[in-house]
C-alpha cells in the first residue's frame, strides 16, 4: 500500500523491492499514480512517497535522513547534493512551465502576468528559495515588473501546491504555480493564463538515486518506472513535457 510519511521521521519499509522517494510537491499526483503502478508490479513492496518544496527535500538529505530517490523541480537544487555525494548522477525526466491563476470569478480583473502588477492585486507565489518561487520571479525580471508584482505580494507560500490552494479559495487576486498543478479538481476553480513565450521558464525536472539508498534494488526499479514509457505517459497525463 502507497504510504506517506515525514521523511524526517525515520519512516521505513522493509521488502528489497520497497522504495523511500521524496519528490517535489509539484509531483504529487504524478508521482502518486507512478507509485501505485510500481506497487501493483511489484507485490508486496511499499512506496514511502515524500512530498514537499525541492529546497525542503534537499535540507532533509543533507541532514541525512533515509531515502533512496530525491526528484526535484529544478536542476541547481539537485546539483547541489550530487556534489555534496549525496546521490549519484542525476538524470532529466520532465518538464514542465508557469502560468498565472486566479480564483474563477477573477476578483482582482488580471488577465494575463501584466495584471500582477497593478497596484492593489493581492499576489501570492512560492518562497524564492522553492523552484516555482525562482522560475517565477525570473519570469517577473525578463518582464520588468518584478518589483512591482513584489509589492502586491501577500504571501510567500511554501510550495507551489500552497500556491494553487491559496488562489483557488480565494485568498488571493493571482499567483503563478506549474501548468502540471491545474489538476482536474482545480479547474473548476481558477481561470489560467499562459505566461508569454518570450519569458517562459521550462523547468527541468532531475531524478537520481541517494548514493547509500536504504533500498538499492527498489530505488533503481522506481527510477527506471519513472523514465519508462509507462512513466512518462503518466507524466504526460498530468501536464508534464518531455525532458
Amino acid at each position: 500500500m502507497l504510504a506517506a510519511c515525514l521523511a524526517a521521521s525515520g519512516c521505513r519499509a522493509g521488502d528489497p523491492a520497497d522504495a523511500v522517494v521524496l519528490a517535489a510537491s509539484s509531483l504529487s499526483e504524478a508521482f502518486t499514480e507512478i507509485a501505485e503502478t510500481y506497487e501493483r508490479s511489484h507485490p508486496g513492496a511499499e512506496v514511502v512517497l515524500e512530498l514537499a518544496a525541492s529546497s525542503t527535500l534537499a535540507a532533509q538529505v543533507r541532514a541525512g535522513v533515509p531515502f533512496d530517490v530525491l526528484a526535484t523541480a529544478d536542476e541547481r537544487t539537485m546539483a547541489k547534493a550530487w556534489r555534496a555525494g549525496l546521490l549519484g548522477r542525476p538524470v532529466a525526466f520532465a518538464t514542465n512551465r508557469l502560468v498565472v491563476i486566479v480564483p474563477s470569478d477573477d476578483p482582482g480583473g488580471v488577465r494575463g502576468v501584466e495584471g500582477l502588477a497593478r497596484p492593489g492585486v493581492d499576489v501570492v507565489l512560492a518562497q524564492p528559495a522553492v523552484p516555482a518561487g525562482a522560475y517565477a520571479r525570473s519570469a517577473l525580471a525578463a518582464l520588468g515588473i518584478a518589483e512591482a508584482v513584489e509589492a502586491n505580494v501577500v504571501s510567500n507560500a511554501l510550495d507551489v501546491k500552497a500556491v494553487a490552494a491559496a488562489v483557488a479559495l480565494g485568498e488571493a487576486d493571482a499567483g503563478i504555480v506549474y501548468a502540471s498543478d491545474v489538476t482536474p479538481a482545480l479547474r473548476g476553480s481558477v481561470r489560467v493564463f499562459p505566461l508569454p513565450e518570450r519569458v517562459s521558464v521550462r523547468a527541468v525536472y532531475p531524478i537520481a538515486v541517494a548514493t547509500e539508498p536504504e533500498h538499492p534494488v527498489g530505488a533503481q526499479a522506481f527510477l527506471d518506472l519513472v523514465r519508462s514509457t509507462t512513466g512518462r505517459e503518466i507524466l504526460a497525463a498530468h501536464g508534464f513535457g518531455p525532458p
